[in-house]
């Protein structure tokens, strides 16, 4: 009689085991992001961002996040092929609602492995700063117009699951539309607009970067 009954509370446990591992399986996989092709041809992180101004008629991309609802407005195509320096996460505000990442993102030379060792980057309270090791062969006018920290917006939830796996030091292609941002958040308004251009610095400088296709190495996302 002990036997059955221990025979049955192993095969309880075996089943609760596998409902538990079924579970998780699937809780995980939903955080996964869905690969939509793959590409193959090397990403050239050499080349300049291309951005093209658009006209003011461009349509609006209505929001509603948290406790936000904002409005985006597009003024430029942007795509940017980059090697990723930095990256952060953001929860809590509205800003947060908006843009729940960072990345902080080099090319050109910048993305020479050899010129970590003459550069370090970081990132903090939606900033990204830079600093220079002796014997740094860089200006400071390279570095500013070949590094950017942008406000990453995903267009949809592929995109932000995507945007997440992304890791320091992979290169990257991301494509979609810097945008100006107006909004309310806890019935107060507010505005964010990105940057046009890669030569400011200081405030207003990053660019609020609404992303609508990620490829990651040969994974593309959309």
């Amino acid at each position: 009689m002990r036997g059955i009954v221990l025979w049955k509370n192993s095969r309880d446990i075996l089943l609760r085991y596998s409902l538990l591992s079924m579970i998780i399986f699937i809780a995980t996989g939903c955080d996964k992001p869905q690969m939509t092709s793959e590409e193959f041809r090397e990403i050239n992180i050499s080349q300049e961002p291309r951005q093209i101004q658009l006209s003011s008629k461009e349509s609006t991309i209505l929001r509603i996040a948290g406790d936000s609802e904002f409005s985006l407005q597009p003024i430029a195509e942007y795509k940017i092929a980059a090697v990723v320096v930095g990256r952060k996460s953001y929860h809590d505000g509205l800003r947060a609602d908006v843009a729940p990442l960072d990345l902080a993102l080099v090319w050109g030379k910048l993305a020479d492995p050899m010129s970590d060792k003459y550069i370090s980057y970081g990132q903090h309270d939606r900033w990204y700063f830079y600093e220079f090791e002796a014997g740094n062969p860089f200006k400071s006018s390279y570095v500013i117009t070949h590094s950017s920290n942008n406000h990453i917006i995903p267009a949809d939830e592929n995109i932000l699951r995507a945007v997440k796996t992304i890791k320091t030091k992979e290169k990257v292609l991301l494509e979609g539309f810097l945008v100006n941002v107006k909004g309310r958040h806890k019935g107060e308004h507010f505005w964010w607009n990105s940057s046009l251009r890669r030569a400011d610095t200081g405030d207003g400088s990053c660019e609020l970067f609404y992303v609508r296709k990620v490829r990651i190495g040969t994974r593309v996302y959309e």
